[in-house]
Parts: structure tokens; C-alpha cells; sequence
């Protein structure tokens, strides 16, 4: 009888193993893919040309439509407003032409001067520079003008420290002969409306100097000077300029007969104005 039993169990047994491997099957087979719907066709793609069939659209110009003009969506636009693209040599210049010409212009100039070194003698003066601008850098001036001495407050201390005379050259007018070179040239913003146009020149030259000495009783005459400075110019307009700078003047002269000659030094600071002629200017190009 157990040898009856456990063979009807061991049967039972082979009999679920056998049902369980045919079903299996059929699970697997029935179950969908999540996230895949298989209930639609897939689209007919019969009538669609392949990609590789289609020309690529030749380079700067748009597809053309059917009927001749060309396709909204083959338009490309260079930026948010749209414009279509153009050379880069027309949208981005790299250098600039200049804003301000001076080549083959003459120059006016009235000139207001402060000197800058003599706490005792202080000496203020005016003048007139007339220039020719060879080139946009460079120009050949004239220049002369003419100071007034005044005595300051600081002469009383000054010789009661020094316990002597204080020795001043008293300079009274000059003529210089200037070269003026403009190295460098910029622009700025003003007040963010208007670019101003501006430059940096250095002036040289040498020329005669007239001082207290130089008339009776001493009559000693012009003295040999020379000139060297710097500043700066600003052009708002096509025949108007605005110049700062700073001028040394270096003669030698006695002062008193009593001590040897020596190099007198004339700093100055300067205000100007120049006015250019012709008024206006055109560019040439080669």
C-alpha cells in the first residue's frame, strides 16, 4: 500500500511540473510591453522620399518653393530681428576709419598759459599758435606769446627764510618754431549720446626768448630757447578742438650780474582752442 501512495504522489508530482512548463509559454506570450501601444497601424511612409534623395540647398540661398519663391522654414535669420544673413566684412568692421582728418589743414590756435613752478613769481600769459598739418600725425607750427609777471604773497617769506634775494628771470615774450606729433588717436563716449574724438601729441621746437634783461640797462637781447611738452586734444566738431597740456621752456639767462648764468625753467600749464581751415574734410582713398 506505501509503495501505491508515494508512486500515485511521485505521478501528481511529474504531472504539475508538466503543466507548469506548458504554461509558461503562454504567459510570456501574453504579456504586453509597458509604455509600446501596438493597437495602431505604424504610419504608411510609401510616399515619402528617402533623406538621402534630397539635394541639400546650396549654400546662402533658400530652397524655392513650387511656384518660385522661396520657403519660410528653409529661411534662416541671423539673429532675433530677423535680418537675413549678409558678408561679415559688411556687419563688423575691424578697424575704423578715422573720425577727425587734419592732413593738408591749417590750424588757428589761441593759447592761455599759467606757469607752474614758481611759488614766488607767479607769470600768466597769451599767445597764438599757426600750424600746417603735413600729415594727420604730424604739423609744423609757429607759436609766440607773452607773459605778465606778479609777485605772490610768499615773496615776504620767502626772503625772510632765505635771508637774500630771491632771484627770478622775468620772461616777457617769445617765438618758437614746433614740430607737433600725434602718436596716438581714441575715441570716448560722452554723457553716452555723442563720441568725442580725441588725441595725444608731443611738441618740440626751439626758438628766442625776450626777459627783463634782454632791454636797457642790460640790452643783453633775445635768448636761444627751446621748448618741450605734451597734452592732450579733444574734437567735437570738424573744425573745432579743445587742447590741455603742459610746456617747458629752458633758456639761459642772468638774472643778476652778480651770480653766473644759468638754465632758467619755465613750466606752464595751457588752454586752447583751435580752429581748423578748410572747415570740413573729405576721406581719399587710393
Amino acid at each position: 500500500m506505501r509503495r501505491e501512495r508515494w508512486g500515485l504522489v511521485f505521478m501528481t508530482i511529474l504531472r504539475s511540473i508538466a503543466l507548469i512548463a506548458a504554461a509558461v509559454p503562454l504567459l510570456v506570450r501574453g504579456q504586453e510591453l509597458p509604455g509600446i501601444d501596438l493597437s495602431q497601424p505604424p504610419p504608411d511612409r510609401t510616399d515619402a522620399a528617402p533623406a538621402d534623395d534630397v539635394p541639400p540647398p546650396e549654400p546662402g540661398r533658400a530652397a524655392a518653393r513650387e511656384d518660385g519663391g522661396p520657403r519660410g522654414d528653409d529661411i534662416q535669420p541671423l539673429g532675433p530681428s530677423g535680418e537675413r544673413d549678409v558678408a561679415l566684412g559688411d556687419r563688423v568692421k575691424a578697424v575704423q576709419r578715422k573720425g577727425f582728418l587734419k592732413r593738408g589743414r591749417f590750424e588757428i590756435a589761441p593759447i592761455f598759459s599759467a606757469t607752474v613752478n614758481d611759488p614766488f613769481y607767479e607769470k600768466f600769459g597769451g599767445g597764438l599758435r599757426l600750424a600746417y598739418n603735413l600729415q594727420d600725425s604730424f604739423a609744423i607750427a609757429v607759436r609766440g606769446a607773452t607773459y605778465t609777471q606778479y609777485r605772490s604773497d610768499n615773496v615776504r617769506e620767502g626772503k625772510l627764510a632765505f635771508q637774500s634775494q630771491l632771484l627770478a628771470s622775468q620772461i616777457e615774450q617769445l617765438v618758437m618754431i614746433d614740430g607737433i606729433w600725434s602718436p596716438i588717436y581714441g575715441k570716448a563716449s560722452f554723457l553716452q549720446e555723442s563720441i568725442v574724438h580725441f588725441d595725444l601729441f608731443l611738441q618740440a621746437g626751439f626758438g628766442a626768448v625776450w626777459s627783463a634783461t634782454s632791454k636797457a640797462p642790460r640790452n643783453e637781447g633775445a635768448h636761444l630757447a627751446a621748448d618741450l611738452g605734451g597734452g592732450v586734444r579733444f574734437y567735437p566738431k570738424e573744425w573745432l578742438a579743445f587742447e590741455l597740456g603742459l610746456l617747458a621752456t629752458l633758456y639761459p639767462d642772468q638774472p643778476v650780474e652778480s651770480v653766473p648764468a644759468t638754465i632758467q625753467k619755465v613750466f606752464t600749464a595751457n588752454v586752447g582752442v583751435s580752429i581748423f581751415y578748410p572747415f570740413n574734410f573729405e576721406y581719399v582713398y587710393p
